[in-house]
């Protein structure tokens, strides 16, 4: 009886013991690096993480909300001494898979199908999923509706076209409207940049490689769209935003008052909203191409996992977050705090409709038909030369064929090289 005592109670005293070293072991530490936005983004990416840290004790995160995020990721990454989570644009992504500094998201990240295709594809290298995206925006066209009023114009609706958009912009300018400074309207602000025109680009059925694997960035369906966007200006019933009394990008011109037009993304709302609380505008889908093709682009990042934390005791825990960060109740916490960016799950669309307004529907809209404007690793020189060409043909020095045919020559150069 004795000795049946004794073994109980050692029983005990082992089991207190290992509980009590159980229960003081250290928590996973995960470092976890992101940029820094406006104050309030801010603040409620801090509110996650604590939420996060007081839903899972035993993970422990040292967070770096940071305005120089770019440059302190590139040398973490040129170190090695990089964080176990961190956030990823669209376009770095495929220099960071071929670095092998990624983890693979394959059968890590939750409910993927409830993602929007443009955006698993946008994080997706050679048929993986690296990560999920946290959030998105896409392109549309901000519009006057004063303006629109004051030429005697119907507002633009879903199926208007590129013809009808051209034919307001025409009507607005010859108007003679002016801003309450006296400044002349012109119908739309074209900026220089081809993450604008790509989206007639892709709406008029253009791509960088055709069917059979052969650069068609040229293509005559490519030229019409360029040749599309630089009319606006080349006609004089739109202008580039310097030219729009030296404002800075399309938001500002737009803002402003000194075009009734612009193809901006839903970052703009916030701007007008606190810049240019008077301004009457509203949105509207990018209008139809010639061949009955619509088109958006897609711009986004996400939440990814370092390759490091493969195989060790912080992999479960870095997907955890994740996962945290970007699933069903994370999305629907974004939709909700109403930052304009949109939440990367179509079960999240009506949340942020609710909160943004159902009258900004044309940027939900456009996520069934973006796309992610990322060309592929190793075309640097190519896009350096279409922003070149761009630049040229607003500026008038280029034809559309000529910045167009510069460009794909290039791409040429470098497929060949890469055969």
């Amino acid at each position: 009886m004795r000795n049946k005592w004794f073994v109980l109670v050692l029983a005990v005293v082992l089991a207190l013991a290992f509980g009590s070293q159980a229960l003081a072991q250290d928590p996973v530490v995960l470092r976890v690096w992101t940029g820094s936005s406006s104050p309030a983004e801010n603040a409620f990416k801090e509110a996650q993480f604590a939420a996060f840290e007081e839903a899972n004790p035993d993970i422990d995160l040292e967070v770096l909300i940071s305005p120089d995020y770019g440059t302190q990721i590139q040398a973490g990454f040129a170190s090695g001494d990089y964080p176990e989570v961190f956030t990823v644009g669209q376009f770095d992504l495929p220099s960071l898979v071929d670095s092998g500094l990624l983890a693979a998201g394959t059968d890590k990240i939750e409910n993927p199908d409830d993602i929007y295709p443009a955006l698993r594809e946008a994080f997706t290298v050679d048929g993986t999923l690296y990560c999920p995206a946290k959030d998105f925006s896409t392109l549309a066209v901000f519009y006057n509706k004063d303006y629109f009023e004051q030429a005697g114009l119907e507002a633009p609706t879903s199926d208007w076209t590129w013809d009808d958009m051209y034919a307001a912009a025409e009507a607005i300018t010859n108007a003679d409207i002016k801003t309450s400074d006296g400044a002349d309207v012109v119908g739309f602000s074209a900026g220089a940049d081809r993450n604008r025109w790509l989206a007639l680009f892709q709406a008029n059925g253009a791509k960088l490689f055709d069917d059979n694997d052969e650069v068609a960035f040229d293509s005559p369906e490519a030229v019409e769209a360029l040749t599309y966007y630089r009319s606006f200006v080349e006609n004089g019933v739109g202008d580039v935003p310097s030219n729009l009394g030296g404002a800075g990008w399309n938001g500002e011109a737009f803002g402003r008052g000194l075009a009734a037009m612009t193809i901006e993304g839903n970052w703009a709302i916030g701007y007008l909203n606190t810049d240019f609380p008077e301004l009457n505008w509203g949105v509207v889908e990018i209008p139809v191409a010639p061949n009955g093709g619509r088109g958006t682009l897609l711009f986004t990042e996400c939440w990814a996992v370092s390759s490091q934390v493969e195989g060790t005791d912080k992999e479960e825990a870095a997907w955890k977050l994740v996962n945290f960060l970007t699933g069903e109740q994370g999305a629907l916490a974004n939709a909700e705090a109403g930052f304009g960016v949109m939440p990367s799950r179509a079960s999240a669309a009506d949340a942020w409709l609710q909160t943004s307004g159902e009258d900004l529907a044309p940027f939900v809209n456009g996520a069934e038909y973006a796309w992610a404007p990322v060309f592929p690793l190793g075309y640097g020189d190519f896009t350096t030369a279409v922003d070149e060409g761009t630049t040229g043909v607003m500026d008038g020095s280029l034809t559309p064929e000529e910045a167009l045919q510069n460009a794909a020559e290039i791409a040429r150069e470098i497929k060949a090289e890469g055969m």
